[in-house]
């Protein structure tokens, strides 16, 4: 009996050529991942980031761009705070300090993390030096607004002169 190796070449390629496709980013799921909104905004999120091509991910409600950035949807929504509030496109943005403990497993060294404030769902987003390159991190979250944008806006960040004041009765002063 008589064998062919061409099949098998053939199907030996047929698999060596999906490996070498986009590999899978490992992502944490959150915990309102399954909020309609999450799908709406992920379709509308950019098909590349900075260069960085799409990737797939390991979570609902996630997507990624290779090592430049990635999206997690359903993230819990933040409350009012003193964080850094940045506000591009009509998105405002809490962005995370390094040593916050906000900043999953996929965030570190060489990393920005942003968390949107006053949308249900909040989106959290990580985007890398490599995806900033020579411009800024506003230029990368800029990539972002339109999907936001379908969620409305229910509260916004406030700057220090449009804060509300408040005092303490027992600072009070009788005139």
């Amino acid at each position: 009996m008589k064998f062919s190796r061409f099949p098998v070449v053939l199907g030996l390629a047929g698999v060596l050529g999906l490996a070498g496709c986009a590999s899978t980013v490992g992502l944490e799921a959150t915990p309102y991942a399954s909020d309609p909104n999450c799908a709406n905004m992920l379709m509308a999120t950019p098909e590349d980031v900075s260069g960085f091509e799409r990737s797939k991910t390991t979570a609902q409600a996630t997507t990624a761009w290779g090592e430049g950035a990635s999206f997690r949807c359903g993230v819990e929504p933040p409350s009012p705070s003193t964080d850094r509030c940045i506000t591009v496109d009509g998105v405002d943005w809490l962005s995370l300090d390094s040593s916050d403990p906000r900043i999953p497993a996929n965030g570190g060294d060489g990393t920005w993390t942003f968390i949107s404030y006053g949308r249900v769902p909040a989106v959290e987003i990580v985007i890398s030096t490599q995806a900033v390159g020579e411009g800024t991190v506003t230029d990368v979250l800029t990539q972002f607004s339109p999907a936001l944008n379908l969620v409305p806006a229910e509260r916004q960040c406030l700057g220090l002169t449009e804060a509300p004041q408040v005092y303490n009765d027992s600072e009070a002063t009788e005139p």
